[in-house]
């Protein structure tokens, strides 16, 4: 049984995963969606948000692959300085540039209430890391990715990838500030959801980019971690403007930033966002021995 669960794991890796995260994420969301008392909804939140770890230690640990080598990725620190500057440097680029253009569409921008979120914006990086969105990367960028650039170019690859993750969200609008109930509700979000989808999407291109240039899942989550607490926190309005259900104008701005930048790396990488074959190679071969490369 044992080896029939690992041939079909094996043959068809990326959607067994897919279908787990899916499956241990949405049952989690269940909690907070039907409003459960606590600590049933707080937790059903957080497990939630592991599913796509949890479904990739799953399914490396059932197939062929090597749990070490996967976990040894999430901890690789070890690249070029450059990198972390860069998984840094660009949501803060996005965020900035979007100010810009809220300055210019005529919204009353205030840089002078940056500097006293220094704190808050240090507690949201650590906290968004480790459960709040960071903690999504030993899939998406740990598992998903690698497998599907064995496949497809990294173009359809990140397309693919973005949109199941941009999918995955779904169930936490049922929970969240923009609640839907029924056709009508769902309708009149509709807009709004396809536009956040576009974001994750983008968002999905520039961490291929920092994935394929350093075969690092921690850069990853840096980078990921970087867009969640720049978004939330480094746009220069009032928290409450930055989190309001209706902040279209922030979240469609924001989308058209961040599609002119993976334009621009699309244009200086020719296309393959870091990837390059040899390496890849060697990251496939690590991935399933266990040896470091």
């Amino acid at each position: 049984m044992r080896q029939q669960i690992r041939g079909i794991v094996d043959g068809h890796p990326v959607a067994a995963f897919f279908v787990l995260a899916y499956a241990i994420s949405w049952v989690a969301w269940l909690g907070p969606i039907l409003e459960l008392g606590e600590p049933f909804g707080t937790l059903g939140y957080l497990i939630g948000g592991f599913g796509p770890a949890l479904a990739a230690l799953v399914i490396t640990w059932v197939g062929s692959d090597s749990v070490r080598a996967w976990a040894r990725q999430i901890v690789d620190w070890r690249v070029a300085p450059r990198w972390y500057v860069a998984a840094l440097a660009v949501p803060l680029l996005v965020v900035a540039l979007t100010s810009v253009c809220l300055a210019v569409l005529g919204t009353s921008i205030d840089p002078g209430l940056l500097p006293g979120r220094v704190s808050l914006v240090l507690v949201s990086f650590v906290s968004i890391a480790l459960i709040g969105g960071g903690n999504e990367e030993p899939g998406w960028r740990g598992l998903a990715l690698p497998k599907l650039q064995e496949r497809y170019a990294p173009v359809s690859a990140t397309l693919i990838l973005g949109v199941v993750w941009a999918l995955w969200h779904l169930p936490l609008l049922a929970a969240g500030t923009t609640e839907f109930h029924g056709l009508a509700s769902f309708v009149e979000l509709a807009p709004t959801t396809g536009v956040r989808i576009l974001n994750i999407v983008g968002v999905a291109f520039v961490l291929t980019w920092i994935y394929n240039a350093t075969g690092s899942v921690l850069l990853a989550i840096i980078a990921h971690t970087g867009f969640n607490t720049a978004n939330s926190t480094l746009v220069p309005l009032p928290l409450e403007a930055i989190s309001a259900g209706d902040s279209t104008t922030i979240l469609v701005v924001t989308t058209v930033v961040l599609w002119v930048v993976v334009a621009v790396l699309f244009v200086a990488t020719r296309g393959r966002f870091g990837y390059e074959t040899d390496v890849a190679t060697k990251q496939t071969h690590s991935h399933r021995s266990g040896v470091q490369e």
